[in-house]
């Protein structure tokens, strides 16, 4: 983990190594002490062009207590469905028709980019996870992976990004 005096800004960068680090340790999820009521649950977009898997994980979802705000079959649409609902989360494929996964997370990073993208693909080709880290995805996870990984994945993406927006208003108000 990045060595840091308690004085010193965190990066993203530093954010994201130190969570994804915790998250491969299996180590407990810090929740910390967010107050808001409409925080209670990450909110997640599942975007897939397979609808099987799609509705698969929004009920898995679904039975973890979040809040599934859309669903999206190919780019295009996630990137206009993320615009509507704002989600903190979205789970996308990484191949569909129209747009891949990179280049929705790249136009999504474009409009908010505190929302955390974690791209799901069969492929754990390692040019393809330079391409989504170089695109600002938060993780890029094989889609077999157990689902105890993808659960701690989507609740360490969701501590960033209430991180962040807690830096950003902390910021406005200073």
């Amino acid at each position: 983990m990045p060595e840091h005096e308690p004085d010193q800004d965190w990066t993203r960068e530093d954010a994201v190594e130190s969570l994804s680090q915790l998250a491969q340790s299996g180590a407990g999820i810090p929740v910390g002490s967010h107050r808001d009521d409409d925080a209670l649950a990450p909110r997640v977009m599942v975007v897939d062009d397979d609808h099987g898997f799609r509705t698969m994980v929004r009920s898995w979802l679904v039975e973890e207590g979040v809040d599934v705000v859309a669903e999206a079959p190919d780019g295009p649409e996630a990137v206009a469905r993320a615009a509507q609902t704002h989600p903190d989360v979205v789970l996308m494929d990484l191949r569909m028709p129209k747009m891949d996964g990179i280049e929705a997370a790249s136009r999504i990073l474009a409009t908010d980019a505190d929302t955390q993208i974690i791209l799901l693909s069969a492929y754990g080709d390692a040019s393809l996870k330079q391409a989504a880290q170089e695109a600002g995805v938060y993780c890029y996870l094989i889609k077999d992976c157990p689902p105890s990984v993808l659960w701690r994945t989507i609740r360490f993406a969701w501590t960033l990004k209430l991180s962040l927006q807690h830096r950003g208003r902390a910021a406005a108000g200073a």
